[in-house]
């Protein structure tokens, strides 16, 4: 009884056990944690990451503001009437063609006279308009030489011998002054008579007088030669009422074509208004001389120059500064190798008298070459001297203009002073100090 009492007892409690059990909530899960990176080893002694040395920029050392050191050196003007305030009437312009920069620039857009510094634009008119004359490559030099009629009816002077002599002694334009002499030299004789001279190419003895020597009446010829036997029928011309077509308006006509010259309608041109009458020096002392193109005017021409900042003091035949900067830049930049070559073999020309001016006085002190024409003329008791051109120094080229009335003080302090004999008889003046700046 006790055993069966037993037994029951154990099934109940076994039972309630297995009854708890089976009703019991279903426990919760827990997240796995995420396993954390694993932490790496402390270096015994951490190195950064290396560190770059920085190399200092180079500074470029900067340029001379060589306008500013001019204008402070120029005489300045508190009443002066010019943009940059200069006391004297003194134009300058200075161009670096090898870098092709701007150097100088003081009353570059001012209008001066320019004296007989217009001789050098009237060579470029010259060799580019009149290739029958000394080009012996061109189809011009071959028809006009070929004329019968123009060779004085002398078929030696039409022949390839002559014509070897002929284009040989011309390639080099130093010869030109002595075609005369060539001529001579070669005349055509028969039957021990002489026959008539060659005088075909005199004009370019007058084309070398007028840049070497810059003869007045040889620029007037030379004009009036390009007019009346050079000009092809579409040349550039000035409107009718501009007093043209003439000698004078399509000289103006090429150069503001040459150079690239634009003005507006109406405005006042600058240019050759008149080349009329000149005075010259004689054996006899000096003498008035009228010119062959006296009577002719381009009337468009007419931008005036102020004289000495005084209204009623006025002038024609003017260009700027930059104006010829703008031509001898253009000659520079040239195509067209033989006319450029012409050119600058007679623009180099440094032979005494008038026409040494003071950039050739400049160049030859410093061993450099100046390809220039200058002007000088006195006017209403007061001295117009101009020069412009191109200066080879020291393997680079620029251009220099300076266009004065009555500015001697001026003129002397760009340029250094010089004896009768072009030497220097001074300290340096601007420029000099500049292309040595420039040049070191």
């Amino acid at each position: 009884m006790k055993t069966t009492s037993r037994l029951l007892t154990l099934t109940v409690i076994l039972g309630l056990a297995f009854s708890t059990f089976a009703c019991a909530p279903s426990p919760t899960p827990v997240p796995t944690p995420s396993p954390s990176p694993a932490t790496p080893a402390a270096s015994p002694s951490p190195t950064a990451a290396p560190t770059q040395t920085a190399v200092p920029t180079r500074t470029p050392t900067p340029r001379p503001d060589h306008t500013r050191a001019f204008l402070d050196a120029l005489l300045p003007g508190a009443n002066s009437c010019h943009p940059d305030r200069t006391a004297e009437d003194i134009g300058v312009y200075i161009y670096d063609l090898t870098d092709d920069r701007e150097l100088v620039s003081v009353n570059a857009d001012v209008p001066f006279q320019f004296a007989s510094a217009f001789k050098g634009p009237v060579l470029t008119y010259f060799l580019s308009s009149c290739r029958a004359y000394w080009d012996s490559s061109s189809a011009e030099w071959q028809e006009h030489f070929q004329d019968l009629e123009a060779a004085r009816n002398i078929e030696y002077y039409t022949s390839a011998d002559y014509e070897q002599a002929l284009a040989e002694f011309l390639s080099d334009p130093k010869n030109w002054k002595d075609v005369g002499d060539f001529s001579a030299e070669r005349r055509y004789v028969s039957n021990g008579l002489a026959g008539d001279i060659d005088t075909r190419y005199f004009i370019l003895a007058k084309i070398y007088g007028m840049i070497a020597q810059s003869r007045n009446l040889a620029t007037a010829d030379a004009l009036k030669f390009v007019y009346e036997n050079c000009l092809p029928a579409e040349h550039p011309q000035m409107e009718a009422d501009c007093g043209g077509p003439n000698a004078l308006t399509s000289f103006n006509a090429w150069f503001d074509q040459f150079t690239g010259l634009a003005y507006e309608s109406g405005a006042p041109r600058r240019g050759l208004y008149e080349w009329n009458n000149v005075v010259e020096n004689a054996a006899d002392g000096p003498r008035e001389e009228a010119l062959s193109t006296s009577g002719l005017t381009d009337s468009c021409a007419n931008q005036s120059a102020v004289l000495k900042c005084d209204p009623s003091a006025r002038a024609v035949n003017t260009y700027t500064a930059r104006d010829l900067f703008q031509f001898y830049s253009a000659l520079y930049r040239l195509d067209d190798k033989r006319l450029r070559g012409a050119a600058f073999s007679l623009l180099e020309l440094d032979e005494p008298g008038p026409a040494r001016g003071p950039l050739k006085n400049l160049t030859r002190s410093l061993g450099a070459v100046s390809l220039s024409k200058n002007g000088h003329a006195f006017y209403h008791n007061g001295s117009i001297n101009a020069d412009a051109g191109i200066v080879l120094y020291k393997g680079r080229a620029y251009v220099i203009v300076t266009l004065s009335f009555n500015a001697l003080e001026s003129m002397s302090r760009l340029y250094g002073q010089y004896d009768k004999d072009g030497k220097p008889a001074g300290k340096p003046g601007l420029i000099q100090n500049l292309l040595q700046t420039e040049t070191r």
